[in-house]
């Protein structure tokens, strides 16, 4: 399974366009790893984890082919993870388009898509050859040779959130950003389940490190790295990456890559391409 990170950061992006910031200064002074787009993932070039408004970009900037692409799995409906506007233009007059796509998602991902689309005329999946497939927790999807198990994240209910277990050629892949440290019934499932590699939310960074609710701060990632190893759920040496970072997290690369390297984890960002 290769994997590419297409983007890092939180909703407001590093730099934050509007922002006047110390860390929103340094980061466009440093460039490289210091600048981030809405996290987003590639998969075997068939697949996409979450859809935002940098997806265009991103696939000029890493060329990608949307034309590859069979599946979206959407982790929730935020706008920085759910961007229906370029789904639009798969209507019959605005593209040529002769394949089906595959959306899945928790229910107000489809709530949200149909309801933007009505205000312009689309509010047909049909038309636009989408196929949605709700999640629910716990219950595998299977798709080809790709198996997507949906759990329950902590964040906004509101977005029907989830963390998402994908597999593939006996290799696992668990996509663990917005959510705090994950609810009973989510760590319950994930006992035992020897993961091979695992993206885990950061945005609290350093300003609030021990924030467990909606999303993590880097104490809070250390804790849950450690307790994914104690109850089987990650192989031992498996990698662990911290991601989806906020200016307001008070954190740049080179800092969080100090914190990381004591804690056995690794730094994502843009470009960050891996194999499993």
């Amino acid at each position: 399974m290769k994997i590419k990170v297409l983007g890092s950061a939180a909703a407001e992006c590093i730099p934050a366009i509007w922002c006047e910031c110390d860390i929103c200064k340094q980061a466009q002074e440093r460039g490289g790893k210091d600048i981030r787009h809405r996290t987003s993932y590639l998969i075997d070039d068939d697949t996409l984890v979450d859809f935002g408004p940098d997806v265009f970009s991103q696939s000029l900037h890493f060329n990608f082919s949307f034309l590859k692409i069979k599946r979206i799995l959407f982790t929730h409906s935020h706008s920085d993870h759910l961007n229906p506007t370029e789904l639009r233009w798969r209507k019959p007059g605005l593209s040529v388009v002769s394949k089906s796509l595959k959306i899945m998602g928790g229910a107000s991902v489809f709530t949200t898509e149909i309801n933007r689309m009505s205000t312009v005329g689309l509010w047909d999946f049909k038309q636009l050859q989408l196929s949605p497939i709700l999640y629910e927790h716990g219950k595998t999807i299977v798709d080809g040779d790709l198996k997507v198990t949906p759990l329950n994240a902590c964040h906004d209910p509101n977005s029907t959130p989830f963390v998402l277990l994908i597999e593939r050629n006996g290799k696992k892949l668990f996509i663990c950003n917005d959510t705090g440290f994950l609810p009973d019934e989510s760590w319950q499932f994930l006992k035992n389940a020897q993961i091979d590699f695992v993206f885990l939310d950061s945005t609290m960074g350093f300003s609030h490190p021990d924030a467990a609710f909606g999303h993590m701060g880097v104490n809070t990632v250390v804790k849950t790295h450690d307790k994914l190893l104690q109850i089987g759920a990650l192989k031992k040496k498996a990698p662990a990456y911290m991601i989806h970072f906020s200016h307001n997290g008070k954190c740049l690369h080179a800092e969080l890559e100090k914190f990381a390297s004591a804690h056995s984890l690794h730094v994502a960002y843009d470009g960050l391409a891996t194999e499993i």
